[in-house]
Formats: structure tokens, sequence, C-alpha cells
């Protein structure tokens, strides 16, 4: 792809993020469906086909034979659906601190509202000055703040919180609803954990037992600390995060 492409310079594409485990593309399907619903959230169109992209995936896994692996998956866009190029790059994976997942990450906030949440597009600069920001602070991600004052989402996580038994979502429509977090989502149902969706008040977030963050990376983040709040991990996020670890290693074994 040359570097003059306007479209890839005005950031006119969409991208994903399959993680690899044992030469295993995991959710495969549903990072390909979301994919395709991102082009047709901008207006990419396109003359590929998933059968296609999903070939392509595992003939390059194949040829990489790495035992874990990323593969950012890019979506360019142009005039004409003929001109529409894919790129798939096999990146080495980046893993947390396995301390974190027992004592917590922290975060801080940033008040931002990304322009066509549902979309997971090229447009990722105040992500990427919004996730700096954090690592410059010591910390693990920077979760968005809307004009209501409510926490949406992280820089490249979803964010929830719990109380009891029950996970709070913010609203479908002001988030990008990760791949990983419809499948904590699947798992938390099927073992007795409610779903709501609704405002996260960040200066009520000691309203709420704890919070955590997801991704294909962070799995399930729980959080120790937001902003100069000290949250709780409470026994229903450790145990929700030993049946999605169950979860996933089946999810390998099925490949």
């Amino acid at each position: 792809m040359s570097l003059s492409n306007i479209e890839y310079a005005y950031g006119f594409g969409v991208y994903e993020t399959i993680r690899v485990v044992k030469g295993k593309p995991l959710f495969i399907a549903q990072h390909l469906e979301r994919l395709e619903a991102s082009a047709k959230a901008i207006g990419l169109t396109h003359g590929f086909t998933q059968t296609q992209w999903n070939t392509w995936t595992r003939e390059l896994i194949a040829q990489t034979k790495a035992d874990a692996l990323n593969l950012k998956m890019l979506l360019i866009g142009a005039r004409e659906a003929s001109g529409a190029q894919l790129l798939i790059i096999p990146l080495a994976p980046l893993f947390p601190d396995k301390r974190l997942f027992v004592r917590g990450a922290t975060v801080i906030s940033i008040e931002h509202e990304r322009f066509m949440p549902q979309a997971k597009t090229l447009n990722m600069l105040p992500s990427y000055i919004s996730y700096s920001k954090a690592k410059a602070a010591g910390c693990y991600d920077a979760v968005y703040i809307n004009r209501s004052g409510c926490i949406t989402e992280g820089t490249r996580t979803n964010f929830f919180a719990i109380r009891g038994r029950t996970l709070i979502s913010p609203s479908k429509s002001e988030i990008l609803e990760g791949v990983t977090l419809l499948n904590v989502i699947s798992v938390a149902e099927k073992n007795g954990y409610d779903i709501s969706y609704e405002d996260i008040p960040l200066s009520r977030i000691k309203d709420f037992d704890g919070a955590f963050l997801t991704s294909t990376s962070s799995k399930i983040m729980p959080l120790s600390k937001i902003d100069e709040t000290e949250m709780k991990i409470p026994d229903a996020l450790h145990e929700l995060i030993k049946h999605f670890e169950i979860f996933l290693e089946s999810a390998v074994l099925k490949g």
C-alpha cells in the first residue's frame, strides 16, 4: 500500500485485532462480522468476502508457526469498492502483568466522546494521546467521560461496573461493543449474573461494588483505582474472572 493513499492518510478504514493461541484464531467469526459491520457503518464498500478473510487469516497463521500472536486486520477503503485493500499483520502479543488480575489495575479519566463509537475505525489519534497520558501517569488505561459526566469506555477497552451479581454496562449507543465484551456477557448470564445497561456517573463510582475493563488482551481486568477513587474487587468479580478463564480454555480446545 502506498503512503500516498489518501483514504489511509485520512483514516477511511476499519480494523480488528484477533488473538491467536496455539495456532487457533479465537472468535474469528465474531471479529470478521464486526469488521464488516464497522465498514458498513462508515460507508466503506469492498469486494471481499468473509470466507476469503477467514481463509487468508488461517493461511498466514500456518506460515508464521507462532504459538501465540495477534493479527491486526486493516481494511482500507477507496473511491471504488474494487480499490479497497486488506492488510493482515502478525504482531507479537502484549500480555498484562498477571498480578493485575489479582490486585487490580489503575485508570485515569479523560473527557472525550468518540466519533461514531459503534465503528472500529482508524481514527485513533484521541485514543493514542489518552492512552499515552495514562501510561505517563503509571496507569493501565484511560476511561472516557461523556458530556453528562458518565464513563463510556476505555481507549482500547470496554468498561463495566458491578453491583452484587449485576454487571452494568454503558448504553450500547455510546460504545464499541467489543468481542470480549459480548463473550463476557454471555459467560456471565450462563453463570447467574444479570446485565443492566445504564449510565455510570464518575461522581458516583463509589456506589458500585467494583469495576473492570474487557478487551482481547485484557480479558477481564479488575480495577483497583479510578483517578483518586479506590475500588474494591468483590468476590463476584473474582468468580466471573475464573468462569471466563474456563471459557477461554474451552475456546482454544475447540479451535
